[in-house]
């Protein structure tokens, strides 16, 4: 009995092994193309720019760390030297204008736009803006970010943009009240904030699509699945807790991959010749998923929206009309 127990056990987690580590099949050349990687220093956004440098895709590394040794990287594994830095911090409003304002001056279009630059919780609460440290650089930056680089991503003949989610959206407990949390309020822990972001960044994802259809600009969002990258161990370093480390350590050990494996999935959905008319999806595992039902609820969506678009500062000309 005990060893049909084992081998069972071991045939599951054999399939949970094969199937988190299956690979895209997206041969599309990207020769020509332009993508915007955030966060792409380390991690998911590295393993996703030397994916995209690999097919001949020209990458701008935007990261508040320095990645010329990133870059010089990529270059040598690739042997794609059209790969760049640019300094981009999220966690400012003001620092983010002026990096699309650089952008702008620079660049004639973007093909893709991947917002992955995110953190697991934050040392302070609130930034000198006014917004919720997690919110602001996993979201609100984001979001910011894209309505300023619309003209470039226009430009292309088939741009693609991108947000990163994750499994803990569905244990968000998000509300038009805790949406910018800057003072404790006993009820919404480190983990919620994390969650409450990546929610965000996935309603951003399905309004965008549906804002930005007529200009032929697909937004998608993508769940990466159990990756071991240093935003666990930062989130641990911070939010101590044992049995936070214990359950990462158990689901990474089962179902967890690395930054390439990760990518997969992030690749895909913006390379893929077979998801070139998707929008407003979201996937995981090379798959669309589901999402929470909350984002059905169009008025809630429009409230979010709506309640960003001040935070952020956006002007009534930088709105999506």
């Amino acid at each position: 009995m005990l060893l049909l127990v084992f081998l069972l056990l071991l045939t599951l987690y054999l399939c949970i092994r094969l199937f988190v580590s299956r690979k895209s099949d997206s041969l599309t050349c990207l020769v020509g193309k332009t993508a915007l990687v955030t966060g792409g220093n380390s991690g998911l956004g590295y393993a996703t720019s030397a994916l995209l440098a690999s097919r001949g895709c020209r990458v701008i590394i935007a990261d508040r760390d320095n990645a010329e040794r990133t870059v010089e990287e990529i270059k040598r594994k690739t042997g794609n030297d059209q790969i760049s830095y640019k300094y981009l911090d999220l966690s400012s409003l003001k620092l983010t204008r002026e990096f699309a304002n650089v952008l702008k001056k620079t660049e004639k279009k973007i093909d893709i736009l991947i917002n992955n630059a995110g953190i697991g919780v934050g040392a302070k609460l609130a930034t000198e803006d006014g917004l919720n440290t997690v919110m602001q650089v996993n979201y609100f930056g984001a979001f910011l970010l894209t309505h300023l680089l619309l003209d470039l991503l226009k430009a292309s003949d088939s741009a693609r943009i991108m947000f990163l989610g994750s499994i803990s959206i569905f244990s968000n407990n998000l509300t038009m009240e805790n949406f910018n949390l800057i003072k404790k309020d006993g009820t919404t822990t480190l983990k919620d904030l994390y969650s409450n972001s990546k929610l965000c960044d996935v309603l951003a994802a399905q309004e965008f699509a549906k804002k930005l259809k007529k200009y032929g600009i697909r937004a998608n969002s993508v769940d990466p699945g159990a990756v071991k990258t240093d935003i666990f161990r930062r989130a641990s370093v911070i939010a101590k807790s044992r049995f936070f480390d214990t359950v990462t350590g158990v689901v990474l050990s089962i179902c967890g991959t690395d930054s390439f494996g990760g990518a997969q999935t992030i690749f895909h959905v913006v390379t893929s010749d077979e998801l070139r008319d998707q929008t407003g999806q979201h996937f995981s595992y090379l798959l669309r998923f589901f999402k929470p039902s909350i984002l059905k609820d169009q008025k809630f969506c429009d409230e979010i929206w709506k309640r960003t678009e001040e935070l952020v500062k956006l002007s009534p000309e930088e709105r999506i009309s």
